[in-house]
């Protein structure tokens, strides 16, 4: 059974005791990438669990993707997807505090765009995501709840670790914001209603 949903390293242990139990073979295979990337075929696959499943399995996986990662024991790919939503997730949320106070400044948002996309932190997310954030168009690629979601299992982790994620609990806050205005069906991007001046 390969399972390409995105829960938390608990669940994914769980499902594959389950499957264990029945007398079957559990590869979890989360996936770095949203709607373009999937019908492009260039997801990143983040796999662990039975090996030799992983490698029967390649052959699907190369038809989705553009590159997997074989990570170890059942837990390691969703722990992989959260730490990558967590940051994708924390990054967006920072380009909407820099375009909100841009536009209270009195700066346009494409200059300051322009300027990040011409400078160390250019980013092919910014580059996609901060045009449509400025024009507050929010069409979905990756539902803000679900990013939202991701946040919360990224901070339990971290927990479980003993480890403090302030930047990302303020995150988190942020789109807990934006999901109790509406905005949960709306691409991850809607983050931005969180921060506008109102």
């Amino acid at each position: 059974y390969v399972d390409c949903s995105t829960v938390s390293a608990e669940c994914a242990k769980k499902i594959s005791e389950g499957i264990s139990k029945a007398g079957g073979t559990y590869l979890e295979a989360p996936v770095s990438g949203s709607k373009k990337p999937a019908e492009d075929g260039a997801l990143i696959f983040l796999c662990a669990g039975d090996e030799e499943l992983y490698k029967s399995s390649s052959d699907c996986l190369d038809a989705m993707g553009k590159k997997r990662l074989f990570l170890g024991e059942v837990g390691k790919g969703a722990e992989m997807k959260l730490i990558v939503n967590m940051v994708m997730s924390t990054m967006l949320s920072s380009l909407s505090e820099g375009l909100a106070l841009s536009d209270a400044c009195g700066l346009k948002s494409e200059d300051v765009i322009d300027v990040m996309m011409n400078g160390a932190i250019a980013n092919p997310m910014f580059n996609l995501k901060g045009p449509a954030m400025a024009a507050n168009k929010f069409t979905t690629a990756f539902p803000l709840k679900h990013a939202q979601k991701d946040l919360r299992l990224a901070l339990q982790a971290a927990d479980t670790a003993g480890l403090a994620m302030p930047v990302a609990a303020a995150a988190n806050e942020q789109y807990k914001r934006a999901k109790g205005l509406g905005r949960g069906d709306d691409d991850f991007s809607a983050v931005h209603v969180s921060n506008r001046k109102q």
